[in-house]
């Protein structure tokens, strides 16, 4: 009974209260309080908007860089893949030259050309090419592989079902009889020179040899036919009261960027 008349004193008190506020209000007294309270609310309004609408272009934004993000990674994706096809056709495109080169070389010749390419190179001598040739195309060791229109690089060493290794001219352990382009006899002997060009010894002193020179096989040496280009002469080395003098070679192929070339097939090949 005495809660319930507590109750019913609040519920007055209350009243009384928001009565006397009106009554207040339209009297003006309140206008201050009332006008500084809705000043607060405004700005509390106000920051509040201004929150949420940072808020919403901040999330918009963060979305937008997403999606430019994303974008940004197809984009590059899709150049990736532009510029791996790109260096495909160009390569494809060398190839097809190179072997147009060797189809025209082939022309009219006394012997056979197998094209092949290089798979890879022997990690423990630098001076060598993997082919993807091999006895079952009738290779033998001994033949000499050539690029472009004729250009011998060197001979095949080791022959496998599948496989053979190139050793190339430069290699300290490559020899080869050559001529000089006007003559019809063997010059001197060409050997690897470090591993990176080619010097030509024994060459009489009294021969003419000039720097430039066209250097070719000889035509001296089983399988090997005459005139496939080594290089030019770019250095005599002679001394007097010697017998022989020397040159040094440089090659007319980029031993480091072949990746076509072809084995020289005599119609009989000398066992």
């Amino acid at each position: 009974m005495h809660e319930l008349k507590k109750n019913k004193f609040i519920k007055f008190y209350i009243a009384a209260v928001i009565i006397l506020l009106v009554f207040l209000h339209y009297l003006g007294v309140l206008a201050i309080p009332e006008n500084f309270a809705m000043n607060i609310l405004s700005d509390a309004q106000n920051t509040t908007y201004a929150f949420l609408t940072k808020l919403k272009y901040s999330i918009v934004n963060y979305q937008e860089a997403q999606n430019l993000k994303k974008e940004n990674v197809e984009q590059k994706a899709e150049i990736n893949q532009l510029t791996y096809e790109i260096s495909q056709l160009k390569a494809l495109e060398q190839e097809n030259e190179k072997l147009s080169r060797i189809t025209d070389y082939k022309k009219d010749k006394d012997f056979d050309l197998i094209t092949g390419k290089v798979i890879s190179r022997d990690l423990n001598r630098v001076n060598t090419l993997i082919i993807n040739k091999g006895e079952f195309d009738g290779l033998k060791p001994g033949l000499p592989v050539i690029v472009d229109n004729g250009i011998i690089i060197g001979k095949l060493i080791d022959v496998r079902k599948n496989t053979s290794t190139v050793l190339l001219l430069t290699d300290q352990f490559s020899q080869l009889a050559v001529s000089l382009i006007n003559s019809n006899k063997a010059i001197g002997l060409a050997k690897g020179e470090f591993g990176l060009s080619i010097k030509v010894e024994f060459i009489p002193q009294d021969l003419d040899i000039e720097e430039n020179d066209l250097i070719i096989t000889s035509g001296m040496e089983q399988n090997i036919p005459r005139g496939l280009i080594i290089g030019k002469v770019n250095r005599i080395i002679s001394y007097k009261n010697e017998l022989f003098k020397s040159a040094t070679i440089s090659p007319l192929a980029d031993y480091g960027e072949i990746t076509i070339l072809s084995i020289v097939i005599p119609k009989t090949i000398i066992q």
